[in-house]
C-alpha cells in the first residue's frame, strides 16, 4: 500500500508492535515503515526506541546494522543523545559493516543537532584510522559532510588512503579521489608548470600514428624514451614524492568498469599532474566514448575542457572525434569543436580532409558547423591558412545561402589575420558580389571592400557604385555598410574625386529616407562626421571647394579639405564655453574611419568551461550551478611534509584491523565479526589461553553492563569445564600408576612435564589462528 502511494499512517500503532519480531522479513517491513510515518506519529515512534537499543547488541550483525539505521533514520531531534550513543557503541563493533552504517549515521545526527559536531568530529578522527576498505569509504563521506575543512586530520592517514584507493568500493574511490584532490591542492606546490610543455607536445605529434589498442607498456617506453632526451632540463623540477605516490595509486582505476571512477581519476591527474604524466589521460576517456550518448556527451565536455589547456594529451586520437552519421547533434558539434583544438600540423591534413568531406553534407547546420571549424583550423595553424582561404572561396559560389554566409564571414576573419595578402582574395570576391544574395555575405564582402579601401584603388569606387543602384533593395546590415564603405572612400580619396562625392551623397539622401532608423542614424552621423554643420542650400558646394587651398581651408575652416563650406557655431550653447577644435571631428574623419581593426579572436563554443572542475555539473551546463566549490589555490609556501609521516607512530585500534569486506569468505568467522559472537564477542586485543580454555583481555573493552555480565558468565563456565577436565586427568593418571609395569616416578613426571610443554607450545602457536569450538575450551 506503502508503494501505491496510500496513506496508513493509521496503522502505525499497531504496526510498531511487530518491531521486536523474531522473523527478519518482518522486521525489514517494519523498519520501513517506521522510517516513512515516524515524522507524523513522533510520540508513538518513540515507543520503539527501546527495542532499536536491544537490538544494538544483538548477535546477528544485520540486525545490529538496521537497528542503527532506522533509530538514526528517524528524524525526531529528541532522540539525537540515543543516536549518538548508538553510534558510539558501533562505532567498536566488530564487524565493519555496522562500523559503516556507523559512519552513515553521523551525517543524520549532524543534521538533527549540529550542536555535537565536536563530539562527531572525534567519532570521524578514530574511524579514520580503520583499516577496513568497506569501512573507509563511508567515513570519508561522513567527512565530507560534517567536517570538510579539517584536513589536518587527513595528515596521518594519507598514505593508508592512498594505498587503500585500489580496494575500495566504487562510490567510496570517487569520494576518495576528491578528498585527496583538495588535500593536495593545499599541501603540495603546484608541479603543473613543471617539465617543457612544447617539449611535451612535440613528443606527442610522433605518435599520431599510434593505434589505439596499442600496447599500454610500449606507450610507457615511448614516453620514458622522449623524456630521457629532456632530462637534463628537468633535473630541478623535482616533485613532492607524496603526491608521486597518489598518483601511482590511482594510475590502475583508470580500468574501472564505473565512468565516474575513471572521471574522477582524469580530475586528479589533470589537475595535479605534470605535462609529462597528463598524457595518460587521453586513453581511458577515448574507451567511455563506446558507450550510451548521454555519457557521451559528458565525456566529450570534459575532453573539451581538458582539451583548450592540454591538447597534446588528445591529438594522438583525433580519428575516434571523426563524426559518424548517426551521432546525434549535440555530440557532433562537440566532436567538431574537440577536433578544432586538438589539431596540429602533423594531423591538420587528415582533419582538413575529413571536414572537407562534411561540408558536402545535405544537412545545412552541420555544412555551417564544418566550416566554422575550417575556420578555426586555419587560424590555429597559420601554415594551412592559404589552402583553408583557396577551400572557402570555392565555398563562396555555392548555391546554398547558409553556406555562401559562412565561408565569406571565415574568409573575413582570415583575411584579417593576413591583411598582407588579402587584394588578390577581395577580388574575387568582388567578382561573385553580382551573384551572392545572403545579406550576411555581402555585408562582409562590402566592409572588406571598405577597410581595405586604399589597396583597391580601382576595384572600391566601382564596388560603391554597384552598391548605390541596389541600395533601395538591399538588407539592413548591407545598407549599414554601404554607408560605412562611402565614408572610408570619401576619407581615403577627399574631395578630389567629384564623382565619389556625387555617389556618396546619392546615397545619403536616399538613406534619409530609408524606412530602418538605424539607417537613418547612419547616415545622419557620416554626414556630420564628414561635412560638418552646413548651411541650408551648401550641398551644391562641391565646385567651391575644389578651387580652395589647403592652407586657407584650415585657416577659415575646421574641415580637412574632404568637403565643401564648413560653419563651426562659436556661440556658447548650454550655457558653458568650449573650444572650436576639441569638437571638431572632421579633421580626424580618417583616423575614426580608416583605422585598423584588430583581428577577431574565435573563441570555441564551449569557452570558458576550463575553468571549472572535471568531472562537475558546472562544466557540463558551461555555469556555476548551486552547490559547485572551485578547487583551492595552489599554496605558494611549501607546507610541513613530515605531518603525513606520523602514521607509522600511531596504533589502530583492535576492532579496526579486519581487512575484510562483507560478503567475503572470511568475514564473520576466525574471531572477527563472528555473527554468533555477536558485539560481545573477544575483541582482537584479548588473547586466548589454553590452559582455561578462553579469552583474557590484554586492554580496556567498551562494553555495555549486560554484555559485561554475559561475557563473565562464559568465563565461569569455562572455568568449570577446566576444573573438570583436570580431575579427570588426575584420575586416569593414577589407574596408569597402579597398573605400571615397573616404570619409575620419574619417568611418569617427566612424560607428563613433556606432554603438558608441548600442548602449552601448540596452543600459543595457533591461539591466534584458531577459534575454541567447545564451550570448555579443549581442541578436538
Amino acid at each position: 500500500m506503502i508503494s501505491k502511494g496510500k496513506d496508513v499512517s493509521e496503522f502505525f500503532p499497531d504496526v510498531v508492535k511487530n518491531v521486536a519480531s523474531k522473523s527478519l522479513e518482518v522486521r525489514k517491513l517494519v523498519y520501513i515503515y517506521i522510517l516513512r510515518y515516524a515524522e507524523q506519529e513522533q510520540d508513538l515512534a518513540l515507543l520503539s526506541i527501546n527495542t532499536f537499543q536491544k537490538d544494538l547488541s544483538d548477535k546477528n550483525q544485520l540486525i545490529r546494522a538496521m537497528a542503527l539505521r532506522v533509530m538514526s533514520g528517524i528524524r525526531v531531534p529528541v532522540i539525537s543523545p540515543i543516536v549518538m550513543l548508538g553510534i558510539k557503541k558501533c562505532v567498536t563493533d566488530l564487524s565493519p559493516y555496522v562500523r559503516k552504517i556507523a559512519a552513515h549515521a553521523i551525517p543524520k545526527c549532524y543534521q538533527l543537532d549540529p550542536a555535537q559536531k565536536d563530539a562527531l568530529v572525534d567519532i570521524i578522527t578514530t574511524m579514520l584510522g580503520d583499516n577496513s576498505t568497506f569501512t573507509i569509504g563511508s567515513v570519508l563521506m561522513a567527512f565530507n559532510q560534517v567536517c570538510p575543512d579539517r584536513l589536518d586530520l587527513i595528515h596521518p592517514q594519507y598514505r593508508k588512503l592512498c594505498r587503500m584507493l585500489i580496494d575500495m568500493d566504487e562510490w567510496g574511490q570517487i569520494t576518495a579521489l576528491d578528498l585527496l584532490l583538495r588535500y593536495s591542492r593545499t599541501q603540495f606546490l603546484n608541479p603543473i608548470g613543471k617539465g617543457n610543455t612544447p617539449a611535451t607536445r612535440t613528443k606527442k605529434e610522433k605518435s599520431v600514428a599510434k593505434s589505439f589498442y596499442s600496447d599500454d607498456d610500449s606507450d610507457a617506453s615511448h614516453h620514458s624514451s622522449d623524456s630521457s632526451e629532456s632530462s637534463s632540463d628537468e633535473e630541478n623540477n623535482t616533485i613532492d614524492p607524496d603526491l608521486t605516490f597518489l598518483l601511482k595509486c590511482a594510475l590502475p582505476l583508470f580500468q574501472s568498469r564505473n565512468s565516474q571512477v575513471v572521471l574522477a581519476v582524469a580530475k586528479l591527474y589533470n589537475h595535479l599532474a605534470p605535462a609529462e604524466e597528463s598524457y595518460k589521460i587521453g586513453r581511458p576517456l577515448i574507451r567511455l566514448l563506446r558507450s550510451h550518448r548521454e555519457m557521451q556527451f559528458v565525456v566529450l565536455n570534459n575532453i573539451v575542457a581538458i582539451s583548450s589547456k592540454r591538447p597534446y594529451v588528445f591529438d594522438q586520437f583525433y580519428q575516434q572525434f571523426f563524426v559518424r552519421s548517426t551521432d546525434p547533434v549535440f555530440i557532433r558539434n562537440l566532436k567538431l569543436e574537440i577536433l578544432t583544438l586538438i589539431a596540429t600540423e602533423s594531423n591538420i591534413t587528415f582533419v582538413l580532409r575529413e571536414l572537407q568531406e562534411y561540408v558536402k553534407s545535405s544537412n545545412k547546420d552541420f555544412v555551417t558547423q564544418a566550416i566554422q571549424a575550417i575556420g578555426r583550423c586555419a587560424s590555429n595553424i597559420p601554415d594551412m591558412a592559404e589552402s583553408c582561404l583557396g577551400g572557402l572561396l570555392k565555398l563562396s559560389f555555392s548555391k546554398s545561402d547558409s553556406v555562401v554566409a559562412e565561408s565569406v564571414v571565415a574568409i573575413r576573419r582570415l583575411l584579417q589575420q593576413r591583411p598582407n595578402e588579402s587584394v588578390v582574395m577581395i577580388t574575387q570576391l568582388t567578382k561573385a558580389l553580382d551573384e551572392i544574395t545572403e545579406p550576411l555575405a555581402r555585408a562582409n564582402i562590402f566592409w572588406l571592400v571598405g577597410q581595405y579601401c586604399s589597396q583597391l584603388l580601382t576595384v572600391a569606387p566601382d564596388v560603391l557604385r554597384k552598391a548605390a543602384k541596389t541600395f533601395c533593395s538591399e538588407n539592413e546590415s548591407s545598407k549599414l555598410q554601404i554607408l560605412t564603405l562611402g565614408g572610408k572612400l570619401i576619407a581615403q580619396e577627399g574631395k578630389l574625386s567629384k564623382t565619389i562625392n556625387l555617389l556618396f551623397q546619392y546615397i545619403l539622401n536616399m538613406a534619409r529616407y530609408d524606412l530602418n532608423y538605424d539607417v537613418r542614424d547612419r547616415a545622419r552621423f557620416l554626414r556630420a562626421l564628414i561635412y560638418g554643420a552646413q548651411k541650408d542650400g551648401a550641398l551644391d558646394s562641391l565646385e567651391q571647394a575644389d578651387n580652395v587651398d589647403d592652407d586657407d581651408e584650415k585657416a577659415e575652416h575646421n574641415g580637412n579639405g574632404q568637403g565643401g563650406d564648413f560653419i563651426v557655431s562659436t556661440e556658447d550653447q548650454g550655457g558653458f564655453e568650449y573650444s572650436e577644435k576639441e569638437l571638431s571631428l572632421s579633421d580626424h574623419v580618417k583616423k575614426i574611419l580608416l583605422s585598423e581593426k584588430a583581428a577577431p579572436i574565435q573563441e570555441n563554443p564551449s569557452h570558458g568551461r576550463e575553468q571549472y572542475t572535471i568531472g562537475s555539473m558546472s562544466l557540463v551546463l558551461n555555469r556555476t550551478v548551486a552547490g559547485y566549490e572551485p578547487l583551492p589555490d595552489w599554496p605558494t609556501v611549501q607546507p610541513d611534509p613530515t605531518v603525513r609521516r606520523m602514521a607509522s607512530t600511531l596504533e589502530t585500534p583492535g576492532h579496526m584491523n579486519d581487512r575484510t569486506g562483507f560478503g567475503s569468505e572470511s568475514f564473520g568467522h576466525g574471531g572477527k565479526g563472528s555473527s554468533h559472537m555477536g558485539i560481545g564477542g573477544p575483541s582482537s586485543s584479548s588473547r586466548y589461553d589454553g590452559q582455561s580454555g578462553g579469552f583474557k583481555s590484554g586492554g580496556a573493552q567498551s562494553l555495555d553492563k549486560f554484555l559485561e555480565s554475559s561475557s563473565e558468565e562464559e568465563t565461569d563456565s569455562s572455568e568449570e569445564g577446566s576444573s573438570e577436565d583436570s580431575e579427570e586427568d588426575s584420575d586416569e593418571e593414577s589407574g596408569e600408576e597402579s597398573e605400571g609395569n615397573g616404570g619409575s616416578e620419574e619417568d611418569s613426571s617427566e612424560g607428563e612435564e613433556e606432554s603438558s610443554g608441548s600442548e602449552e607450545a601448540s596452543s600459543s602457536e595457533e591461539e591466534t589462528i584458531l577459534h575454541p569450538t567447545s564451550s570448555n575450551g579443549k581442541r578436538r
